[in-house]
């Protein structure tokens, strides 16, 4: 992913542009647009990094997150957002703004390092390396769920993403991993399927797999459960609980 962004804010102020210098000061290109979403539209060759800075009035930045939205969404490219604010800002962007295409969060006051860090995790070398960290197959159908996943994750772990459930058998045969996230629904083959096919293989029956799922009623819970996976996590689940509870599950073993 190139290195260049689009810091959308309303009237810069001085901890903004510091922000902005910092940006540009760890190389990366800084293009800084207004929240009017016609303009935004009309912008060539458009950055794949996201950075709304929320501030003030929140009615300005309605129109533009439901554009965001629908680029991160419907236009099939690798798309990127992050959001600062305070909380009531960041709680407000999110009833027009699902919490799963939001990359991260930052609350203000910024910590401009805890940001470049991400930033340099996402536009890192995607190829495998030797780190020693334990090895995740994020298995989902959803190009924006495996994007955000994957970034959520690849702090701690060499995170790998596949987009169908033959995609994670033909990925398993070559490379061996520590556990699998197994979205419990998915088009053609279920993950309930690719779950079967996994535990009758002797290859990869040992492989521990926790299902994601988006529903939490009682019957897509009971599914999920009868299956006995090694646990279920909701898609809805926050970031930081979400790779808690993997963390939990490997401390466990």
């Amino acid at each position: 992913m190139e290195r260049r962004i689009l810091f959308i804010t309303d009237e810069p102020n001085f901890l903004v542009k510091a922000m902005i210098k910092s940006l540009e000061d760890a190389n990366f290109k800084v293009q800084v647009a207004d929240p009017d979403m016609v303009g935004i539209a009309h912008i060539e060759n458009l950055p794949e990094i996201f950075m709304v800075y929320l501030d003030g009035n929140l009615n300005k930045f309605n129109g533009t997150l439901v554009y965001l939205k629908k680029l991160l969404t419907e236009d099939g490219k690798e798309r990127i957002l992050y959001l600062i604010g305070n909380s009531m800002e960041l709680e407000e962007a999110y009833q027009t703004l699902p919490r799963n295409l939001v990359a991260s969060s930052f609350k203000r006051p910024v910590n401009v390092r805890e940001i470049l860090t991400k930033l340099n995790m996402l536009v890192a070398d995607d190829k495998a390396s030797s780190t020693g960290k334990k090895k995740i197959l994020v298995v989902d159908d959803d190009s924006v769920t495996l994007r955000t996943m994957k970034l959520w994750l690849s702090v701690d772990y060499d995170v790998y993403i596949v987009n169908s459930g033959m995609n994670a058998i033909k990925f398993l045969m070559q490379t061996p991993v520590d556990l699998i996230l197994l979205d419990y629904e998915m088009p053609v083959v279920s993950g309930l399927q690719v779950f079967e096919m996994l535990k009758s293989d002797f290859n990869t029956k040992d492989i521990p797999v926790i299902f994601l799922t988006a529903k939490d009623d009682k019957e897509t819970v009971m599914k999920v459960l009868a299956a006995k996976p090694e646990k279920y996590l909701l898609k809805s689940m926050e970031p930081d609980l979400l790779v808690k509870a993997v963390n939990d599950f490997f401390k466990g073993k």
